[in-house]
């Protein structure tokens, strides 16, 4: 008798210690933690300046994992920016998210030329992450991206294109940019063509599996900041949320960062070169000062 009301004690108080839960929920907490850790790793790897250190790609590639993006989570303050291998482009993605609390990088104008920049330094070493993109111009060519050189760093913050981490892309690194190109006109909410982009990513065969999924990046996209007009507030807040936690940058005709064309000035240096106050001639004479100065 007594051994059964221990024995009934001793699992009454098992059974107060377990926590009860959703599958969702130990879903959300699993992804998390690994984004966390991966983001650690990311960190750890790009402060590492040992010399003797060799990043190679088989190497960095092997001892890397599929980092699975928190897509499910249900509270906007555990998602968190992510970190950009350029390190101004970092700093100012940090600044906006200390001030505005929002992790999504939103680029407007010529931004085509950095998200080149962009995605070729993240698919080259030392980095060797995997990018998805979903573009709804689809004006991104990745061959574009053979012809961008990663960018790379000193121990002083200065541009450099002599690192030797870092190298030209070859063909066989755009096996790891996926592009999805979704119809100009589609009514299909973004967040449909991201749930798509993420079972892709986590379970198709393709050759990025070794690799970390850095994040996703979308072009275009007009329902970016409203994915489910039609649904309920809170299922649209919901959407919101989940799209933020994927999305690591937007590219269209809105947002907090904007990209110009840098002005082409003259050899002399006098100011910007402008055609409205000269004359042919004169502008058949300074094409080669000008081509200098964009080749610069």
């Amino acid at each position: 008798m007594q051994r059964a009301v221990a024995a009934s004690a001793v699992g009454a108080r098992m059974l107060s210690e377990i926590e009860e839960g959703s599958l969702e929920e130990i879903l959300t907490s699993l992804r998390t933690n690994f984004t966390t850790l991966a983001s650690d790793n990311f960190n750890d790897a790009t402060h590492d300046t040992d010399p003797d250190h060799d990043h190679d790609v088989t190497t960095t590639t092997t001892s890397q994992k599929l980092v699975i993006a928190p897509t499910t989570t249900t509270k906007a303050s555990s998602i968190k920016p992510r970190h950009f291998p350029i390190p101004f482009l970092n700093e100012l993605v940090q600044r906006h998210f200390r001030a505005t609390s929002t992790a999504t990088l939103s680029i407007t104008g010529r931004h085509h030329e950095l998200l080149y920049l962009l995605v070729a330094t993240l698919i080259a070493p030392p980095h060797c992450k995997t990018v998805a993109i979903v573009d709804f111009d689809g004006r991104f060519d990745p061959l574009r991206l053979l012809a961008t050189l990663p960018f790379s760093s000193t121990s002083t913050g200065t541009p450099t294109g002599t690192n030797t981490s870092t190298r030209p892309l070859e063909p066989s690194d755009l096996d790891h940019v996926h592009i999805l190109r979704p119809p100009r006109r589609s009514n299909v909410p973004l967040q449909t063509y991201l749930a798509g982009m993420e079972e892709y990513m986590l379970y198709a065969p393709h050759k990025s599996r070794e690799r970390e999924w850095w994040g996703s990046i979308v072009i275009g996209s007009s329902n970016y900041n409203n994915p489910t007009t039609a649904a309920a507030p809170a299922a649209a807040a919901q959407a919101q949320i989940q799209a933020q936690a994927q999305v690591a940058v937007t590219a269209g005709w809105q947002g907090w960062l904007r990209v110009d064309r840098a002005e082409v000035t003259t050899a002399t240096g006098t100011g910007a070169w402008t055609f409205w106050s000269k004359s042919a001639e004169e502008a058949r004479r300074g094409r080669e000062g000008r081509q200098a100065a964009v080749e610069e």
